[in-house]
């Protein structure tokens, strides 16, 4: 038996990141959700600030004190005021607002709650009586837009100018687009292309909020539907599919949809995380893997080579992989080309 002064031969500092992690991401969502560091773009005192929020000043001190630890307040005598970073990326009304992100992303938390149970009878959240469906609503949207103008658009965007396909393309499907970015980026560097998106009919009538934020609906086609059981037009030369297939089942009919909808030498991108063939790396695609199983058994998060075979059997070919993972996102993206008949 080792004695009680005796220190473990490693630290468990990485350990202790993690059980703070969890108290660190609810400060945040609730500093978010008072609207803290929208309301210290100019600097004000924990009593000031209190007012504003309908606080009590003691406890918002202490609140406001952590948050300068964490290096998104920096305080000067008895005043409050934004970092860079918080400035930035914390700030409603910024071009690189998160705040949506980060109420959509701590929110998941609230699903690892039932992990217990899921571990127990391997079931879902959805299977459960008088559970309701995983809502995709114009938070959950915003703030998917949010992450995707932060993290994914500028290097996507460098990797598609080697895709010829997308060069020369006349007319581009953004299916399940969501929000719009993409749809708008590809009208901005494509302007001679016509750009549809396509999307469920509420989502369609939040992207045309989001859209009209950049005075862009009257470049952009806007189809509402469900492409799992629609007709998603055709005559397209580019399909980009971006974080829309994470389930198991129907990917293979909606993957011949696309083919047939693509004219000859068209292409599909897919822009997905990934995990690799142990299942075990990167972490947040790992970590992503198990929410979206609790949320419902048929989803999953797939490897490169099994988008690749889904892909090759829908007909696809001379298939390209681009690594584009930019931390926190570790997305690949996959390129299948539908080569004209000879």
């Amino acid at each position: 038996m080792s004695s009680i002064n005796e220190k473990p031969e490693i630290s468990p500092e990485p350990i202790d990141a993690m059980i703070q992690g969890y108290r660190i991401s609810h400060i945040l969502l609730m500093a978010i959700e008072k609207r803290v560091f929208t309301r210290l773009s100019e600097s004000k005192s924990a009593k000031e600030l209190a007012e504003e929020m309908e606080t009590d000043p003691r406890t918002t001190e202490k609140f406001l004190n952590v948050l300068v630890t964490l290096g998104l307040l920096a305080k000067s005598d008895k005043e409050y005021t934004n970092t860079v970073d918080a400035e930035t990326f914390l700030v409603e009304g910024k071009s690189h607002y998160i705040g949506n992100l980060v109420r959509i992303t701590v929110g998941s938390n609230l699903l690892f709650s039932h992990l217990d149970e899921v571990l127990k009878n391997g079931g879902s959240l959805q299977e459960k009586e008088g559970s309701q469906e995983y809502a995709f609503d114009e938070v959950q949207i915003l703030g998917h837009a949010e992450g995707a103008l932060c993290y994914e658009l500028p290097i996507i965007f460098d990797t598609l100018k080697d895709v010829q396909e997308f060069v020369n393309a006349k007319r581009i499907l953004d299916l399940g687009g969501a929000h719009g970015v993409y749809s708008m980026a590809f009208a901005q560097k494509n302007p001679m292309a016509e750009v549809t998106l396509f999307d469920l009919p509420h989502v369609i009538e939040i992207a045309k909020k989001f859209i009209d934020r950049y005075g862009m609906n009257n470049q952009i086609e806007l189809v509402a539907g469900d492409f799992n059981n629609d007709d998603i037009g055709n005559g397209y030369d580019l399909v980009f599919v971006s974080h829309v297939f994470y389930q198991k089942k129907g990917i293979e009919s909606v993957l011949d949809k696309i083919y047939g909808s693509l004219n000859e030498n068209g292409a599909v991108v897919l822009n997905h995380w990934v995990v690799n063939e142990t299942r075990t790396s990167p972490r947040v695609s790992v970590l992503f893997d198990l929410y979206i199983s609790i949320m419902n058994r048929d989803h999953h998060c797939y490897t490169v080579n099994e988008y690749t075979n889904l892909l090759e059997e829908a007909g696809f070919s001379k298939l390209r992989i681009f690594d584009i993972q930019t931390p926190p996102s570790p997305s690949m993206f996959i390129v299948g080309k539908k080569e004209a008949k000879k």
